[in-house]
């Protein structure tokens, strides 16, 4: 075996300028004192959410890094260790920062390198403190140090990329939390793009593309394991794709320097096949049939990632439908433990925030308020209830804790006799107001056509036979027709967000969707009930005042599709109020002729109260594919999943679609888009569209398996 040369030219540091370290070999420059700092930081560290994930590891967190150069990102990531553990109240679980290094420096040239960040002095003296002292020809073929009582193991493997990462073992070769793509090297050949010019490209070395490295990257990879490099090339970018990352470019915060962000969400080696989603190329457009929040939420993500979106909406205008109401309430569904439906509705209800807010920064002036919400523990059941939330304390305060009648009575201003579970960030919004103001955000874009007045009675799919395009003929080789009352229309990938409607569109049948009825209530203000400062939420709901008007309500009538309002319904509105809050209700006095108004609207509900966000499978292409599931659900599938080609829904988001309608038009798009998922491969298949059919299975519930 050819014996590791440490001292290569790479090692003997160049000063570009009095005191910057540089290598000659690959061209670089290892240090630029506080721009080094800087955009090591963000790019690592920030983009990584390093401390973040620090906070929430149950087990040792493990960084690998691909050439130690001048030890920045380890210091960086020491820092952040340093301030994560000063922000817990616990004790943080320990972190392994491995890094592999053919060239590495000695001893004096570490110590002059790093005197360049004073930021991180204290820090940088306990690694200069720990390094071999011996000549850099001496140094084994490893060195571990420990940092932080402990807490922070060091392993530097001077050896080339692909045998130093060889080398690496754990008990299911899931071992990598995160990646720092660096400057790598290998003994190794590899065969090039022909091209990618690497004089051209800075950070690229000519071993850069071996997939044997690669390899080692999947191998070794965790679920959601993330990735960040400065190495931009094609290539680099390819074989991250080949391997199951989902890419992300990215720039630093003056626009100068790009950087890719990836996340291990699509691995090829997977024995779950059927969670996989289906691989695409980004389309130029996209189809959308709607014309409520969860149209407008994927509208607005899919042209702000430059895609030309024609929306079709069978109204005169949209937000005609579930989106209509006067006021709506905005707020997560949370249970006592996380679970997977728990979890979902925290993300979704801080992105949909965070959504509406950017909105609102645009200047658009949609009427809502963070006023909170309070859950009121009107009976035993309840205040058992919250008695456990409190108790467990799942959640953060910020997100709900709980409140005694009188705090209850202070925050509604307006007395109370029950306690109950607060929610100090939600609130109610307009939901008419503010579909149609992000629908006129994403025009601002001038990428959004609206087609109104324009009803889809049919899909069909249809094979094209040729392409105007350069892009590959398998993302057109399948398009679609729209059979509509305004005549026949084309889309190439079409996603159906209709809400109830979508139901009795042929190709969804299959899926386990129903519609359920639900009216709501408008009533009059009077002095008695206008000074309400919170949403109260009991067996129903009620908001505080929005142009002279609450909302109560809300009836739930499965199998039940009439559109017109029924003074029954009304009435079941009220009384749920006087039964939840007798004395509040008999306070106000509401009686029938103080309804301003009702609506009644169809909501679009899944079997399991989560969101179908993806690809629409192809149900007995499902059933054959996966047969053996029904005898061992642990049976190993790498296929992915067989899907209708270029047809997504947005659908099931029942009666919290303003709460879950961001973060699933952020997921579909990502997944149009090729980019990272916002959320874990765990939740990525709770929201995909097979995971009934593959529930099924396994349950032995298909037609077949009778």
């Amino acid at each position: 075996m050819k014996k590791l040369d440490k001292t290569d030219n790479s090692s003997k540091l160049a000063n570009q300028e009095e005191h910057i370290p540089a290598c000659p070999r690959f061209d670089e420059t290892y240090l630029d004192s506080e721009s080094s700092y800087q955009q090591h930081d963000l790019v690592f560290i920030h983009n990584n959410q390093i401390k973040y994930r620090l906070q929430e590891a149950k087990q040792t967190f493990t960084v690998v890094e691909t050439a130690f150069g001048t030890g920045l990102n380890f210091l960086l990531t020491l820092q952040a260790y340093q301030n994560a553990q000063q922000a817990s109240p616990t004790q943080l679980a320990p972190l392994h920062f491995i890094s592999v290094e053919q060239y590495p420096r000695s001893k004096e040239q570490l110590v002059k390198s790093l005197s360049l960040l004073p930021q991180l002095q204290e820090l940088a003296l306990t690694l200069t403190n720990s390094y071999p002292q011996c000549s850099v020809e001496q140094f084994g073929p490893e060195f571990q140090a420990t940092f932080l009582n402990d807490q922070v193991r060091l392993t530097l493997l001077f050896d080339d990329a692909v045998k130093g990462l060889s080398s690496l073992r754990s008990s299911k070769n899931d071992l990598v939390d995160t990646w720092y793509l660096n400057r790598l090297s290998s003994e190794h050949n590899s065969e090039l793009d022909p091209k990618l010019n690497p004089k051209t490209s800075p950070n690229l070395h000519p071993d850069q593309c071996n997939k044997d490295l690669f390899f080692q990257i999947n191998r070794l990879s965790k679920e959601q394991a993330t990735l960040t490099t400065f190495i931009p090339a094609n290539i680099v970018k390819k074989q991250l794709r080949d391997i199951g990352f989902r890419l992300e470019q990215r720039s630093t915060q003056d626009k100068k320097t790009k950087f890719v962000f990836a996340v291990m969400q699509s691995n090829p080696l997977t024995t779950k096949g059927y969670r996989l989603r289906p691989a695409v190329i980004k389309p130029q457009h996209v189809s959308i049939l709607g014309g409520g929040i969860a149209s407008a939420c994927a509208a607005y993500a899919l042209t702000k990632q430059g895609i030309d979106v024609t929306l079709y909406c069978k109204d005169s205008s949209v937000a005609q439908g579930g989106s209509s109401n006067a006021i709506g309430a905005l707020y997560p569904l949370l249970h006592q433990q996380k679970d997977d439906i728990s979890s979902f509705y925290q993300q979704a209800f801080w992105r949909a925030k965070a959504l509406y807010t950017e909105i609102a920064e645009q200047g658009f002036s949609f009427a809502h308020q963070w006023c909170g919400l309070l859950e009121v523990s009107y009976k035993e059941a309840l205040d058992n209830r919250q008695q456990a939330f409190e108790e467990l304390n799942t959640w953060p305060k910020d997100l709900i804790h709980g409140v005694n009648a009188k705090q209850a009575s202070d925050h509604a201003n307006i007395d109370l006799p029950y306690g109950g579970l607060f929610m100090p960030n939600a609130g109610w919004i307009s939901p008419q107001e503010l579909v149609k103001d992000i629908f006129k955000a994403a025009q601002a874009t001038n990428r959004l056509t609206i087609l109104t007045d324009t009803h889809i009675t049919k899909v069909q799919q249809v094979t094209n036979t040729s392409t105007k395009t350069n892009r590959s003929l398998s993302e057109y080789s399948k398009s679609w027709r729209l059979y509509t009352n305004q005549g026949e229309f084309d889309a190439t990938v079409l996603v159906i967000c209709g809400g109830a409607d979508a139901i009795e569109i042929e190709q969804l049948k299959p899926l386990p969707l129903t519609a359920t009825r639900g009216q709501i209530t408008s009533m009059t203000s009077n002095k008695k009930i206008n000074k309400l400062s919170t949403v109260i939420c009991h067996k129903g709901y009620l908001t505080p005042e929005n142009k002279g008007i609450h909302c109560i309500g809300a009836t739930f009538q499965k199998n039940d599709t009439n559109l017109k309002t029924d003074k029954a319904d009304d009435h079941y509105n009220l009384t749920m109020l006087d039964k939840c809050l007798p004395g509040l209700s008999s306070t106000i006095g509401w009686q029938e002729k103080d309804i301003s108004s009702s609506k009644a609207r169809l909501r679009c509900m899944s079997q399991d109260h989560l969101p179908l966000v993806g690809a629409v499978p192809k149900i007995n292409e499902h059933i054959q594919t996966y047969a053996h599931l029904g005898k061992d659900k642990n049976w190993k599938y790498s296929e992915a999943p067989p899907c209708i080609d270029n047809l997504y829904v947005l659908l099931g988001l029942g009666a919290r679609g303003l709460c879950s309608a961001p973060l699933a038009a952020d997921i579909l798009t990502a997944e149009l888009c090729n980019t990272p998922y916002p959320i874990d491969s765990q939740m990525i298949f709770n929201l995909s569209p097979n995971r009934f059919i593959i529930r099924d299975i396994i349950k032995r519930k298909t037609p077949d398996q009778n």
